[in-house]
């Protein structure tokens, strides 16, 4: 082969590795999917129980008050920050209310004087990532005479 195609072949190869090198650093990943990594609740009066083993934390309430629960994905950038609440149906409309409402939060009202575990868990994933929320009517000294 002449000189000068072999010069050109090699010109052309490191041009390539250069040009390809540069762009390589430039690019972008769209299209990114971010999981939902812990939930914390923001909702007003909520207590957080590190130590207990059957939840996260409480909300004291009263007789048929209405709690919205509001809770937070983290990381902030979460690709689905939308969650489901799980609960048990069998005191539904006789202990208590449960509305999931179209902005994501969940109203609760106690009817009788019972405790109910709320479940807040990403719909991004199925992990174990679960909040699990204890909302009961705190018994008074008439309660107990």
């Amino acid at each position: 082969m002449k000189k000068s195609v072999i010069l050109t072949i090699s010109i052309i190869y490191i041009l390539a590795i250069v040009i390809v090198g540069f762009l390589g650093i430039a690019l972008k990943v769209y299209n990114e999917q971010v999981y939902v990594e812990q939930i914390k609740c923001i909702s007003e009066g909520y207590i957080e129980k590190p130590d207990d083993p059957n939840c996260n934390g409480e909300i004291v309430a009263e007789l048929n008050q209405e709690i919205v629960i509001k809770c937070q994905a983290l990381p902030d950038n979460a690709s689905n920050p939308n969650f489901r609440y799980d609960y048990d149906e069998s005191g539904l409309g006789e202990k208590y209310e449960i509305v999931i409402n179209a902005d994501g939060t969940c109203t609760v009202k106690l009817l009788q004087k019972t405790t109910i575990y709320l479940s807040v868990v990403p719909i991004d994933r199925t992990s174990n990532i679960e909040l699990t929320i204890k909302i009961y009517v705190k018994k008074g000294i008439s309660d107990i005479l």
